[in-house]
């Protein structure tokens, strides 16, 4: 760092606030002007054509990159006048209250964080749930286990999260949000860059979900699409991601049932492996019991929402058991959250 971005690092809060540097100072067009900035793990400084030292709005592009444009979140109602310990932001719809709001009054206001663009809500990050608030420029992170230290509340690693992904082609046709709250998983940076824009949704579709000892099958009733068998693969020796397939669902009413006896196992074993039926059992049959190996429970009905997208990626989250599954363009993008 040189100059007068090393001056406005070092004299607002350096490390803590900006994190290190993670790109040389150069040339980028960010939002139709061509300016110098360099890139923080924590946010993004921008020179102006006045020369002033800008923090770009990297919580707006954030939320719009996971496909949940701030414009289109619901705008919360208005305060009443007495109401104590919050604020309401017209220009964006969003409420701010204590201990947020101290912090944000305290640490910049407006011009650090911008105005609040997204309610307080649950996110993983590196794989643990944590309340949230976007901002035009920043996320603020609630992070319990820090309580009481300086530490408790944390800027996001935007500036990594978005550097990573802001060259994705920008979605065509009308704007589109990821549905039904997929987004706290695909927001992850290996199946954002992957699933790329959010398409068609589907709402309480007609599903099964049985377990097997290598993986899970999932199936679906697409309506007009078609019924559809998903196959999930777990990770294997010498494997560090899972897999998956796609199947028709071919089954018709009076198939013969798969006829095939079960390993045998202790009459108090906590797992009594079964051979699945259906649409399921002729999957498995034609070559799926390999990698799955014998059922382990029973299937089991469910409902899922669903997200497509242009790529050909789906994600959907089961309703009955809260099951996430996350399947990109290639076999080998997949990811499975257990509820």
């Amino acid at each position: 760092m040189t100059g007068p971005i090393l001056n406005y690092w070092e004299k607002r809060g350096g490390l803590s606030v900006f994190g290190y540097p993670i790109t040389e100072q150069r040339l980028e067009t960010v939002e139709d002007r061509t300016i110098q900035v360099q890139w923080f793990e924590r946010d993004r400084l921008e020179i102006q054509a006045d020369g002033t030292i800008t923090a770009g709005r990297l919580g707006a592009r954030a939320l719009e990159l996971q496909g949940r444009r701030w414009e289109n979140q619901p705008r919360q109602d208005p305060l009443a006048p007495d109401t104590g310990g919050c604020h309401y932001f017209e220009a964006t719809g969003q409420v701010l209250c204590e201990p947020w709001l101290g912090y944000w009054v305290n640490n910049g206001g407006l011009e650090r964080f911008g105005y609040p663009i997204s309610s307080l809500r649950l996110e993983m990050i590196e794989g643990k749930p944590y309340t949230v608030q976007y901002f035009e420029r920043r996320r603020i992170e609630h992070h319990p286990e820090y309580a009481g230290t300086p530490y408790e509340y944390l800027y996001g690693l935007l500036g990594r999260e978005v550097l990573t992904v802001q060259n994705l082609p920008v979605c065509q046709g009308p704007p589109r949000d990821v549905q039904f709250g997929l987004e706290d998983r695909i927001g992850y940076v290996e199946f954002r860059s992957a699933l790329q824009c959010p398409s068609s949704s589907y709402a309480n579709v007609p599903a099964a979900f049985q377990q097997f000892s290598g993986g899970v099958m999932i199936w679906l009733d697409l309506g007009e699409a078609g019924r559809k068998i998903y196959v999930l693969r777990y990770p294997r020796q010498g494997m560090d991601s899972y897999t998956y397939a796609v199947y028709d669902d071919t089954y018709q009413e009076g198939d013969p049932p798969i006829d095939e006896k079960p390993p045998e196992v202790p009459p108090r074993s906590p797992i009594q492996p079964s051979v699945p039926q259906r649409g399921f059992g002729k999957v498995w049959a034609a070559g799926e019991r390999e990698y799955l190996g014998y059922a382990i429970f029973r299937e089991q009905p469910e409902q899922a929402n669903i997200q497509f997208f242009g790529v050909g990626g789906m994600a959907l989250r089961l309703l009955f058991s809260g099951q996430i599954g996350i399947f990109g363009p290639e076999y080998n993008q997949a990811q499975f959250w257990p509820s």
